[in-house]
This record gives structure tokens, C-alpha cells and sequence, in this order.
């Protein structure tokens, strides 16, 4: 979900390029959470899945709202977290490597923001925006996993996805920090 990428250009400073990395998280995820409402198998997750899509969206209207009381301006983040994160895992084929997708960059996403919240440069902005959108990353994890927990039991392959979501959210982490600016550290 959050990443920090390198900069395009020196015109922005690395808190709105961090700031831009959220949004774009946010913006990406939705979209992987339409991709799976598609596929998803049962009413329960369809439902998870709406709500899913809901929180996104308004979460990338808070990192906006955020950067422009800032003072900074919504820019185009080429390769957000998430892509480098499917580049390490390879095409996702299936829900169930959507889900171990999800839940890895959920958990990414939720352990920057806390890092984030904690560090003593957190403006009021950023301390109301991570504030409104915790409580829904904490939920995101806990459904995605329940749901991929009752897969396991199914289907024990489903562990062996997760791991390799786990695995490429490590080596998509290693290069992001090759190449970062983040003032939160990785």
C-alpha cells in the first residue's frame, strides 16, 4: 500500500513526495480491490470487499486534502509500491493471490503509517489523517486475513501464496530503500 519510490525531480520536497506515495498507494489499491469484487466467490467477501473499496477511496481524498493544506501539489507517482510489490511476485492469477497480495501490502501500508505517526515531524495535518485512516488499515488486515485463513484450511497452497507475497514485499522494500527519500526510514 505505502512505498516510497525515487523522485522524479528535486521541485518537490520528500515529505510531498512521501505524502504523493500515499495517495498513489491508496489510488492503486482501490483498483485492486475492483479487480477482486470481480472474482470474489462468496457474499461475506463482496461485502468486506465494498467496504474495502469505500475506505480506499476516501483515504486518498485525505492524503489529497493532507498535501494541499500543506501546501503541496498532487503529483503522478509512476511506480507506487504495489507495482514493484506485483513485479517481484509475478502475475496474480487468482483471488486467493490477490488476497495474499492485499494482505502484504495492507500490513506494509499499516506499519508505515504508525512509523509515520510516531515520528516527531508529523504535522497536525498528517496526525488527523493517519488518525482517520488507522482504524480502517487494522480492519483491512483483520478481514483479509480471516478470509485467507478459512482458504488455508481448504487449500494449503494458499500459506505458500502468502509467502511468496511476504517474499516480494521484502525485495520490493530492499530496492524502495535503495532509492529512497522517506523521512520515516523502512
Amino acid at each position: 500500500m505505502t512505498v516510497i519510490s525515487a523522485r522524479p525531480d528535486d521541485d518537490i520536497s520528500d515529505l510531498m513526495w512521501l505524502l504523493n506515495q500515499y495517495r498513489a498507494a491508496e489510488v492503486h489499491g482501490a483498483g485492486a480491490i475492483m479487480r477482486m469484487g470481480k472474482l470474489a466467490d462468496q457474499s461475506s467477501l463482496r461485502t468486506s470487499l465494498s467496504r474495502h473499496l469505500r475506505d480506499e477511496a476516501v483515504h486518498a481524498w485525505l492524503w489529497t486534502r493532507a498535501i494541499e493544506e500543506l501546501g503541496g501539489e498532487i503529483v503522478s507517482v509512476p511506480e507506487p509500491y504495489q507495482a514493484k510489490l506485483s513485479a517481484y511476485y509475478g502475475l496474480p492469477t487468482s483471488l486467493n493471490d490477490l488476497l495474499a497480495l492485499t494482505l502484504v501490502s495492507e500490513k506494509r501500508g499499516l506499519k508505515q503509517y504508525v512509523d509515520h505517526l510516531e515520528t516527531p515531524e508529523a504535522s497536525a495535518a498528517i496526525h488527523r489523517t493517519l488518525r482517520g485512516i488507522l482504524k480502517d488499515e487494522e480492519w483491512h488486515v483483520r478481514y483479509i486475513q480471516e478470509e485467507l485463513d478459512g482458504r488455508m484450511r481448504e487449500d494449503r497452497q494458499v500459506m505458500r501464496l502468502i509467502e511468496r507475497a511476504e517474499e516480494a514485499d521484502e525485495r520490493a522494500v530492499e530496492e524502495l530503500r535503495n532509492d529512497s527519500t522517506d523521512p520515516t526510514g523502512w
